[in-house]
């Protein structure tokens, strides 16, 4: 059946979209099932559906186009891009690869498809999310649907907090999206996807490479970061080479408690006995090199974490040890009572760069538009802080950006002329009465997490 002979009602994105919600409900009955159809819900209505969720204000591909460009001429745009998807000939384009700053020191680099890349892989990442949702496990927090880091930072300290959890290992894998090998990548997809033409699609996506500074570059592995259908095939390749080994495998060969918390590919196992958490790390070596991946060794370490490691340091004088996850450092501390608990501040780190990004911010924005108007960001700005950072025990971290970031606002207002045009006591009223910014706020309370209850 052509394009044109295809009933409307085919065509429409509420059809689709009904679809969607049967495969889930198969893929949740039928955990073996693997669906042979899926390339086809890639229809017109669809894909204008996926078109209006991107932003409109993300950087264009190689070739140019913007999101408000590609719309003057949707209809026409998308009928004909469903043609070669049909067809089988819809060729993505290259990444148009840039760099963003990675730690302070380095740069991460960062792949820009074309808009019309970014509406199919969006659409792709929809089928894909519809069956795989239902294989994810409890465990695994990053780019799911209603799943957030903070549900994942509530989860190691509920699972310190309440089980016998005396080690923790903190283990990266070296540029994991960069490595990600294309073949095994192709069996995961198998174990439920068996339809030629989408794992066909996928493929030529892994494989589209990169444009930098005009010259091509092959892409043999890795799944470009930036990329709409990253997220959800690292969260399948995870899935299958380190959840399910994990929750199958080792918890079955080991004695004590072991409890793994992931968000995307960065993740905590929590054990309660020293040579079972030793003897994981090398598991766990060999484990991701059979599917080429890499242990960061600068990165990774065993230590002695919890309960039984808090005390043992109240007896001796000495400190514990702290690990970092999303962001936070977390370290053993002590209730007002007297007992332990999980402490967790913003990671010195993440404070030296959050820091330095503001400070060169406001260098940049200070003569290109005025006060007012570049001050309302700034109140944005900290407010994002404050929402992602904003964790019960995380206040003083929280005053401390808030502090800072007020001088080096003070700094750079005076650097807009060679005249300084404010001073300390004129500062203190602009930012106390006349243009007050937003005061540090607690947003995730550790046992609640819930958005709408906030103390200060």
């Amino acid at each position: 059946m052509s394009l044109e002979e295809t009933p409307a009602i085919q065509r429409d994105g509420a059809w689709v979209e009904t679809k969607l919600r049967l495969i889930t409900q198969r893929a949740r009955r039928d955990p073996k099932c693997k669906f042979t159809t899926l390339a086809y819900l890639l229809n017109e209505g669809f894909l204008k559906d996926c078109f209006w969720e991107l932003k409109k204000n993300k950087a264009p591909g190689i070739d140019g186009v913007t999101v408000r460009e590609y719309e003057v001429k949707l209809e026409e745009n998308l009928k004909e891009l469903v043609t070669r998807l049909k067809g089988k000939k819809y060729r993505p384009q290259p990444v148009r690869r840039t760099y963003i700053p990675k730690d302070g020191k380095g740069l991460r680099p960062l792949g820009i498809p074309t808009v019309e890349d970014k509406i199919v892989q969006k659409g792709i990442k929809k089928i894909l999310e519809a069956i795989y949702e239902q294989d994810f496990m409890e465990i695994s927090y990053g780019f799911r649907p209603e799943r957030s880091c903070h549900q994942a930072l509530d989860r190691v300290d509920k699972t310190i907090m309440t089980k016998p959890v005396n080690y923790v290992v903190d283990m990266d894998i070296e540029k994991f999206f960069d490595t990600v090998d294309h073949k095994w990548m192709t069996e995961c997809l198998r174990e439920r996807c068996a339809d030629p033409s989408l794992l066909s699609l996928i493929v030529r996506f892994l494989k589209s490479g990169i444009m930098e500074e005009g010259k091509y570059q092959e892409t043999d592995e890795g799944t470009p970061q930036g990329g709409i259908i990253s997220p959800v095939l690292a969260n399948i390749y995870l899935h299958y080479i380190l959840d399910l080994w994990f929750e199958k495998k080792i918890k079955k060969e080991i004695k004590g408690y072991a409890g793994l918390t992931r968000y995307a590919d960065d993740f905590i196992v929590c054990f309660e006995r020293e040579e079972e958490a030793k003897a994981f790390g090398e598991k766990l070596r060999e484990r991701l090199g059979k599917f080429g991946l890499k242990v960061s060794e600068e990165k990774s370490r065993v230590i002695e974490f919890g309960r039984k490691a808090w005390q043992k340091a109240k007896e001796t004088g000495s400190k514990t040890s702290t690990f970092n996850f999303l962001g936070f450092t977390h370290y053993c501390d002590k209730t007002r009572n007297g007992g332990f608990k999980v402490g967790r501040k913003t990671s010195g780190k993440k404070m030296r760069i959050k820091l330095k990004a503001m400070n060169q911010w406001l260098k940049s924005i200070r003569n290109a538009v005025e006060l007012k108007e570049w001050w309302k960001t700034l109140k944005q700005k900290l407010t994002g802080h404050y929402r992602y950072y904003g964790m019960s025990g995380n206040m003083k971290e929280l005053r401390v950006y808030h502090s800072r970031t007020a001088s080096l606002a003070y700094k750079w207002m005076n650097r807009r002329s060679q005249k300084k045009s404010m001073n300390m006591e004129r500062y203190r009223r602009f930012i106390n009465e006349w243009n007050p910014l937003p005061q540090p706020k607690i947003y995730h309370l550790t046992y609640t997490l819930s958005s709408k209850r906030t103390c200060c």
